[in-house]
């Protein structure tokens, strides 16, 4: 029987001689497509070679010999089998048999290259002529190789040593696989351009934000353009859509054109995990904001006075003791949900709470992350908001039993604060069973605290009730309820003190320095204090960083003063230089050897120092 030789993928035969991947021994295969030698070893090369031929099979493990990418089947020779069908039945996915694949590549790179910006111009490959007529499909086209990206990536960074910039606009990439190895050929990378695709989450984007292969320098990314960005807008949470974004990226500078402030990148960094150390709303940049009116009492609406203090005092009391006993009180049709926000309030993290407040570090979020919160602004999986919907009173009663034990301190009115009016059924049509509507409804919301078995940690919570009248002869009535909950929404926190509600307790309206009652002299930073020692300066003596440096919403002049001269004499950024001073209860001294104790051991981080 006559023999030949099995030809090797036009593409992966190129790309071997451009060393993009490693070459194979060919093998000898007889014209009915078997090769010669024993049974298993037959089976053996006829799977190798269904494997080399088919570009959405999974190809064997030793095709990444020595870290090199083996991408064997982007083409397929004419004369082989895949499958039981003949390859040149879907020729039209195939790359043109003449076509040199790699000089194609970087004859395609070398066209989109703009040496004097950096750029690389990547928008729209699939429209590409040179493409076009080869019949490669870049990534984002259906029936794209997968591997295609990564030898672009490799291609880019032989072959342009100088890219800073990337555009991949109007690819409609559904997500980024393709750019999995982006951020280990080009970490460099400053710019990227991924406007006007399909991405419709921004978790598609932890593949460039890796701690191995991230795009660590990374200043400027736009978005516009795909859902996610587009989603944000219609629901007016751009700023939730921002924050998600740097969150991932700490170095960028500039998001869909819009430069990223201080405040913002700070406040970002609150969401980037658990494992983040950081104390302090100053640590991370955020402002003390003023408030735009002062707190005012809370108020209950005219009747629901005699309602709503024996409702609440008994409805805690049942639930701390015995969650059971809440089934009466809970109508057929009634609906609970709970959401967690995972995110301490700056006036918390000022305070430092979580450190001074004893059993604070012993609570743990887990649990209730098990349990499912509906956080609609950070769940985008409707089968699980709809699974953290719980309806009817026997659903709701077995999911509280699930919750941690709690202890509200119901006898210590200063502990909560309570909203409540009369709200019309007209336009909501509450049903507290089926075809049972009452003409009112109440509207019940109350802000507090509970400590949280085992630890007794606390907590705040807040608790939206909407309740309608007990008919004389339901459960409710006949276990002493005056009413019954149509739907009930909790919110768990971290603790905040009751000072966050009490009359007159916030500062309010906008942050003038004018109104200090220490004046600088021209050219002259104020300096009194007994907190500390420290040579007086000037705006002179300050680095041109701190010249214009705004003090931090709450910090006294003095307390500003002492910040900039720690700025100054350690080269700290000024948030930094307030947390230090923070936690050495803003004793000069005591803060500056704290700070030369940390930098002999080497554990403040290069991004806490002026440039």
């Amino acid at each position: 029987m006559p023999k030949r030789t099995q030809r090797s993928s036009l593409v992966a035969g190129a790309l071997r001689g451009a060393g993009l991947i490693e070459k194979e021994a060919s093998m000898p295969i007889d014209d009915d497509g078997s090769t010669r030698g024993s049974a298993p070893k037959r089976a053996q090369t006829r799977r190798l070679a269904r494997e080399s031929t088919d570009p959405l099979s999974r190809r064997p493990n030793s095709s990444r010999r020595g870290g090199r990418m083996n991408i064997n089947g982007l083409a397929r020779p004419a004369n082989q089998r895949s499958n039981g069908k003949a390859l040149s039945e879907r020729v039209a996915t195939d790359v043109k048999p003449e076509v040199n694949v790699v000089q194609t590549l970087r004859t395609f790179l070398q066209q989109r290259f703009d040496p004097a910006s950096g750029l690389l111009n990547l928008e729209c490959m699939h429209q590409d002529p040179l493409l076009l007529d080869a019949n490669i499909k870049p990534p984002g086209v259906q029936g794209a190789h997968k591997d295609l990206g990564t030898a672009i990536w490799k291609l880019s960074a032989e072959m342009f040593p100088s890219l800073t910039t990337l555009s991949l606009a109007g690819n409609s990439l559904g997500n980024l696989h393709a750019l999995t190895s982006l951020g280990q050929y080009l970490p460099k990378l400053v710019n990227l351009s991924l406007e006007r695709n399909e991405l419709r989450w921004v978790r598609d984007l932890d593949v460039l934000a890796s701690k191995r292969h991230g795009l660590h320098q990374l200043q400027e990314l736009l978005l516009e353009g795909n859902p996610m960005q587009q989603s944000a807008l219609e629901a007016e949470n751009v700023d939730g859509y921002r924050r998600d974004v740097l969150a991932k990226f700490p170095s960028l500078r500039i998001l869909d054109r819009r430069p990223v402030s201080e405040v913002e990148h700070g406040f970002s960094q609150l969401f980037r995990g658990r494992s983040a150390k950081k104390s302090g709303a100053e640590a991370a940049q955020v402002p003390l904001r003023n408030f735009p009116l002062q707190m005012r009492p809370g108020f209950i609406d005219g009747d629901a006075a005699q309602i709503v203090p024996e409702f609440l005092s008994t409805f805690f009391a049942r639930y701390d003791q015995d969650r059971s006993q809440l089934a009466p009180v809970y109508s057929a049709n009634a609906k609970f949900s709970f959401s967690l926000n995972s995110s301490p309030p700056p006036r918390a993290r000022a305070e430092r709470l979580m450190h001074i407040l004893p059993h604070q570090k012993e609570l743990v979020l887990d649990r209730y992350i098990d349990l499912g919160s509906r956080n609609i602004l950070r769940s985008h999986n409707t089968k699980a908001l709809l699974r953290t919907m719980h309806q009817g009173s026997s659903a709701i009663v077995a999911f509280l039993q699930r919750l941690p034990k709690t202890t509200h301190p119901i006898h210590d009115a200063t502990k909560f604060v309570v909203d409540a009016w009369l709200l019309p059924n007209v336009d909501i049509h509450a049903e507290t069973q089926a075809h049972q509507q009452s003409d009112a409804l109440l509207y019940i919301t109350v802000h507090g605290e509970f400590a949280e078995a085992p630890s007794q940690g606390l907590r705040s919570f807040d608790r939206t009730f909407i309740v309608a009248p007990a008919m004389p002869d339901s459960d409710a009535a006949r276990n002493g309820w005056a009413c019954v909950i149509v739907s009930d929404a909790m919110t768990i926190r971290h603790y905040s003190k009751p000072s966050a509600w009490q009359p007159d307790s916030l500062p309010v309206g906008p942050v003038d320095s004018s109104s200090e009652p220490t004046q600088a002299k021209p050219n002259t930073v104020p300096f009194s204090t007994d907190t500390g020692t420290a040579p007086p300066i000037t705006v002179a003596d300050l680095p041109p960083q701190l010249q214009g440096q705004e003090p931090l919403a709450g910090l006294s002049p003095e307390q500003h003063t002492l910040a900039l001269q720690l700025a100054t004499q350690t080269r700290l950024i000024y948030p930094y230089a307030v947390q230090c001073l923070v936690e050495n209860a803003w004793d000069f001294a005591q803060a500056v050897n704290a700070f030369t104790a940390l930098q002999a051991a080497q554990s403040i981080p290069a991004e806490a120092f002026m440039s």
